[in-house]
């Protein structure tokens, strides 16, 4: 079954959602399968091979569809190539679409007046590897009958944990609604506890001072930060060849991260009350301005972001010796900063309420349910990578939709007296033009951007100084400083084999559970320098636009295209 939002009540948030009609075909050839398996063939136009998205359309109509799953690359928008939906579609207006993350083209039929949603399975099922290929860590597209039935599997997963649930029109809005039903509730009258909103003010400081994942190439070269305040860690013309290529990354970590957070409506401290807070509280939950100088003697990573004057530009980390800066920062990420002998004065902070657990259980049942499925061996293991991918999207973009203001839609018409005359953003692409509105309310009444960065806010604190199995500390700062290729959200690139992050079997610090750093690829042998590493940075890169997309930042220009080496990661256990 498929869902689609129905909105249950405006004072819940939850939208079980219900039953439509889908087919999942390949965007380049439109074969696929209909959601009872039927195999659908596409209405290609004449003198055409392959079916552009008319075709999609009409085919969709002729098999009863309201929703295209496109599998196969994903048709993402190239440099200079006009947007795959802002196109001609004959016989099909389009009524919105949403050109963020993730891509909904919407259309309607102007006879039958029948509507049709155009989503992509990527958005669902990123990064799903291939366990039995040698390049174990190289994404491979589902196949339209794989994507369907990792749709069904993922949905009756969720359907475990909260039975009326259905997989909505994207992982966030499932993942907002299986929120709502787990928040806590009051022992006495059962009603949900809703944490409070922020002050509009508060809410608005916290979008101009929080960033979201640690991105940065240590590599010095075109992919290393030009700010004088940022020193490269490996300089290629001095280290030409490395022996070892290590990956790293973290367990499901949000699920690990979002417990005990702080609840708004957020108190405002001043230099002195936020200097006695962090001095007698160091599990406080708050949001600190601070003024900090990188300690002489320093040859590692940043550990504080600064945002780049230009917001376009993203975010450095400096860590050259001396180096001064003022930045805010989670509790977490200052109490790592201190602890490695950073100075670190406060300026004022927001504290946030303590005791309210607002996504534990959420949390909780997400990865009590990723777990469920990566030991269950009635399903292939492609499946089942599958399922857990997507498991990991609802977490993910859950956490995004908390600190989103509420999205737009994209109008396209063929006129451009179409276009209302206080029409934002207007866009003229030859015979499209465009322009937005605002998007629906549902998602600003589910507005909590303190949750999210303090999530950010700790797996940025985690990926420096994470706890193990065995006690003592992992995380990058327990890696030599000339060691470290690159940062990318919880994944670290090294020339260095972390003990911590090996199997405790094995004597590492990795026992399996939510939240570890665990080792995930190896190459081994003689390379260049900047040869695996460009192709990290890459993948760097690229999660940077994807990172920015979702909450609404500018996304910082893309470098120079180079051709990149390709990695075959050595299966590890």
């Amino acid at each position: 079954m498929y869902g689609e939002a129905i909105d249950s009540g405006r004072s819940t948030g939850i939208m079980y959602g219900a039953p439509i009609p889908t087919i999942w075909v390949e965007h380049k050839t439109g074969r696929g399968v209909t959601q009872d398996g039927t195999t659908v063939q596409p209405k290609i136009g004449a003198r055409r091979k392959n079916p552009n998205l008319t075709d999609l359309l009409d085919t969709a109509a002729s098999y009863g569809a309201r929703r295209i799953m496109l599998s196969g690359e994903r048709p993402e928008p190239a440099p200079g190539v006009r947007h795959w939906l802002l196109v001609q579609t004959p016989g099909w207006k389009p009524i919105g679409h949403r050109l963020g993350v993730p891509i909904v083209g919407r259309f309607e039929h102007q006879v039958t007046g029948q509507k049709i949603e155009v989503h992509t399975v990527a958005a669902w099922f990123p990064r799903v590897t291939d366990p039995e290929s040698e390049s174990n860590d190289t994404p491979l597209p589902l196949k339209p009958a794989m994507a369907r039935e990792a749709w069904m599997l993922t949905e009756a997963v969720i359907q475990k944990i909260a039975p009326k649930q259905f997989l909505l029109l994207s992982p966030s809005r499932t993942g907002m609604s299986l929120f709502w039903q787990k928040l806590p509730r009051d022992q006495k009258t059962k009603e949900l506890i809703l944490p409070p909103q922020v002050d509009r003010d508060i809410a608005g400081d916290l979008h101009r001072t929080s960033g979201q994942h640690h991105i940065e190439h240590k590599v010095a070269g075109e992919y290393a930060s030009d700010h004088p305040d940022v020193v490269a860690l490996i300089d290629p013309s001095k280290r030409p060849k490395i022996d070892t290529f290590r990956y790293v990354d973290g367990r499901f970590m949000y699920a690990a991260l979002g417990r005990e957070l702080g609840t708004g409506p957020g108190v405002r401290l001043n230099r002195a009350a936020a200097f006695e807070l962090m001095e007698t509280d160091a599990y406080a939950r708050a949001w600190y301005e601070v003024k900090f100088t990188v300690p002489q003697g320093w040859r590692h990573v940043g550990i504080l972001g600064v945002q780049h004057d230009n917001p376009a530009m993203g975010w450095y980390y400096p860590n050259r010796p001396g180096a001064t800066g003022v930045t805010w920062a989670d509790a977490s990420e200052v109490a790592v900063a201190i602890a490695q002998g950073w100075l670190v004065e406060p300026l004022q902070a927001i504290r946030w309420q303590k005791g309210g657990r607002p996504v534990d259980n959420f949390m909780k049942a997400l990865d009590n349910a990723r777990h469920a499925v990566e030991i269950n061996q009635e399903h292939p293991p492609m499946l089942r990578r599958a399922v857990v991918a997507a498991l990991r999207q609802i977490t993910i973009q859950t956490v995004g939709a908390f600190a989103s203001r509420g999205g737009s839609k994209t109008i396209v018409v063929g006129n451009p007296l179409d276009i209302p005359a206080d029409a934002r953003n207007r866009t003229d692409r030859g015979k499209v033009y465009t322009y937005e509105v605002p998007g629906d309310r549902w998602e600003q009444q589910n507005y909590h951007p303190e949750l999210a960065i303090q999530i950010w806010g700790r797996g940025r604190a985690r990926l420096l100084s994470a706890p193990t199995a065995t006690g003592a500390d992992g995380g990058v700062l327990q890696l030599p400083g000339e060691s470290i290729i690159g940062l990318n959200g919880d994944a670290v690139y090294s020339t260095s084999v972390p003990r911590w992050s090996l199997d405790a079997k094995r004597g590492g610090g990795d026992d399996g559970k939510t939240g570890r750093l665990r080792i995930k690829g190896a190459l081994r042998g003689s390379f260049a320098t900047n040869g695996p590493s460009r192709e990290a940075a890459k993948a760097r890169t690229s999660a940077r636009s994807r990172a920015c997309a979702q909450v609404g930042q500018a996304t910082p220009a893309a470098p120079r295209r180079r051709r990149m080496a390709s990695l075959s990661w050595a299966k590890t256990s």
